[in-house]
């Protein structure tokens, strides 16, 4: 174990940059003998002649001593450096935020909320990981992450701290040839005998199956995918209908083919989208800060089509 200290390392750099004890005494404004007493100890303790002697000229630096202090140097920038983020920290001003983001959710949200985020307070490090629905919460209580930008529903919140962020209603969506792609609302008992195009994700099969028997219909399963991208292009081509909360702004499927997006006429409920948390943890300035910064980003987003 290292037993000198910084504050000895400090007055030899001072002696050796000043050439004397008397003039580096000067400069840090302390007594001579303090940083004698260093200098001496110093060398005692790591076993090196650091300073040549001489009675008229003052200090000079031993091969020894010249290599101590590039190692000294170095530590001492690594020192300072500490100190200043240790103030940074003491501060608020800079610090670690570990975000989990449902991995639908990201391409969406994740990389503008952060951005933006990183203009207000640019010294915090947002760690971003995309996980599934169950290992959001999970991780929530374990205390692997101090967030969770995530859906309400498909895990089981209890005991977490939510807040709602955006509340999406979910939309059916056609082929652009089918014949009621026309129209700009659709009700779901007309889509009573039609294929249904299902997305198989965690948490959302609950949740869209749901949605189907509260609107009266159960309509045949013509396919199933865990990909949202997989589903649109899966309409496209003409394998039924689905319905998606989140799904990009083009209108165009990854095998270029057409979709359409229709409003749901039905008394539908919302897909909430909050910021969870473990309730009865002490958040410090910039967690609370990442939190109310979640809440205005969401506002300032444009209103999707309704």
């Amino acid at each position: 174990m290292v037993r000198f200290t910084l504050r000895q390392c400090a007055y030899f750099r001072a002696v050796a940059e000043h050439g004397g004890i008397a003039q580096a005494a000067r400069v840090l404004n302390i007594s001579q003998p303090s940083v004698s007493q260093a200098i001496e100890k110093l060398e005692s303790l790591t076993g090196l002649v650091l300073f040549d002697r001489h009675h008229a000229r003052g200090l000079s630096l031993t091969l020894q001593g010249r290599m101590f202090l590039r190692h000294i140097d170095g530590m001492l920038q690594q020192a300072e450096q500490v100190g200043r983020e240790a103030a940074a920290l003491a501060a608020e001003t800079a610090g670690e935020i570990r975000l989990g983001v449902f991995w639908t959710l990201s391409p969406f949200y994740a990389a503008g909320l952060i951005r933006s985020f990183y203009g207000i307070l640019p010294n915090v490090l947002i760690r971003q990981q995309e996980m599934s629905l169950v290992d959001l919460v999970d991780t929530l209580r374990d205390g692997t992450i101090d967030y969770a930008l995530t859906y309400e529903r498909g895990a089981d919140l209890t005991g977490m701290a939510l807040i709602e962020l955006a509340a999406p209603r979910p939309m059916v969506v056609l082929a652009a040839d089918h014949p009621l792609a026309a129209r700009e609302s659709v009700d779901l008992r007309d889509l009573a005998h039609e294929p249904y195009v299902l997305l198989d994700g965690p948490g959302s099969r609950a949740y869209f199956e749901e949605l189907l028997a509260e609107g009266g219909i159960s309509p045949p399963i013509s396919y199933v995918s865990t990909s949202m991208e997989a589903v649109r292009s899966a309409v496209a081509s003409g394998f039924g209908f689905t319905m998606l909360v989140m799904q990009p702004p083009s209108s165009t499927t990854y095998d270029r083919r057409e979709i359409r997006t229709l409003r749901i006429e039905n008394d539908v409920r919302p897909l909430r989208i909050v910021l969870a948390s473990r309730d009865g943890v002490n958040r410090g300035p910039i967690t609370r800060r990442f939190a109310e910064h979640a809440v205005s980003y969401f506002a300032s987003l444009p209103a999707r089509p309704a």
